[in-house]
């Protein structure tokens, strides 16, 4: 474990050498009047070096989703796969961690604001979102699916598009716009984060949509819910900066990389997830 930090460390610390010599207009780089200074706001290098110089990675995330990432009822503190990893990489930095949470809605705009430096929450890398903000590499693959009550007469994602049927889903996330289109028929009603056990049980919904892993830890300790048959849409998730932070990005997935190739990454997988991770043949970045 110890030589597995270290190598992590100076992969990281590479990036942010390049980054300061990037500011310093290295080879090729501008030295003088607004040229220089833009091209290093636009790669976001100043962005890493501000985070290094407060001591402080502040983190937008979603603590509703068990394993996922949530707070420890005996601790109170933001726990689980996510934040494992993040707290790994402020280490690397030699800065500690500013959990920030917040609604969905909101994350897009927290991050490109800078209230927060980075969102690390479940969120789906839609080609909509790409378009707002920079996406670290893909680490996690999903699908989506339907919860209901064990007792529900629907038995799969085809019993869906009804007119009586009342599906949920969390206000801000891709599925607000994709179960209108999934299931004209069916009324789409929104619900704030980590409601939705409350609205199925209560019955304010028929059926709660969202990825596979917001319902995996639930269903260990739920005997009154179950999944539908089928999968939705499939789905890579990964970490969100600014638009521009290019740098801190970079450093964020060579920190991530280097977790997978010495089998940090496979550990804490099976730590929070419950199963053990098998990497995608063709894609080395999930």
């Amino acid at each position: 474990m110890k030589r597995a930090k270290k190598l992590v460390g100076i992969t990281v610390a590479a990036v942010m050498a390049a980054a300061a010599l990037a500011g310093c207009g290295g080879s090729g780089g501008s030295t003088s009047g607004d040229g220089g200074s833009s091209a290093m706001a636009n790669s976001g290098a100043d962005y890493l070096e501000g985070i290094k110089e407060k001591g402080t990675l502040v983190v937008g995330c979603d603590p509703t989703i068990e394993g996922v990432c949530y707070l420890d009822p005996s601790s109170g503190e933001i726990t689980g796969f996510i934040p494992e990893i993040i707290n790994g990489f402020a280490s690397e930095l030699g800065v500690t961690v500013d959990w920030e949470t917040l609604e969905w809605s909101a994350m897009l705009t927290a991050v490109n604001s800078g209230k927060v430096d980075m969102i690390a929450a479940n969120m789906n890398m839609t080609l909509e979102r790409a378009s707002q903000i920079v996406f670290s590499d893909p680490y996690f693959v999903d699908h989506g699916k339907g919860c209901v009550k064990k007792d529900s007469p629907y038995q799969s994602l085809d019993d869906l598009n009804g007119e009586s049927v009342k599906i949920g889903v969390t206000e801000g996330s891709a599925y607000e716009d994709l179960i209108p289109t999934l299931f004209p028929e069916s009324e789409t009603v929104t619900l704030s984060a980590g409601t939705w056990q409350d609205a199925l049980s209560s019955g304010i919904i028929d059926v709660a949509f969202d990825d596979g892993v917001v319902f995996a830890g639930p269903l260990n300790v739920n005997d009154n819910i179950r999944l539908l048959d089928g999968n939705g849409p499939s789905y890579l998730n990964g970490c969100a900066f600014a638009m521009g932070n290019y740098v801190t990005r970079d450093a964020f997935n060579l920190y991530i990389q280097r977790l997978k190739v010495n089998g940090d990454y496979a550990d804490i997988y099976a730590q929070y997830m419950g199963t053990e991770w098998v990497p995608e043949t063709n894609v080395s970045s999930y």
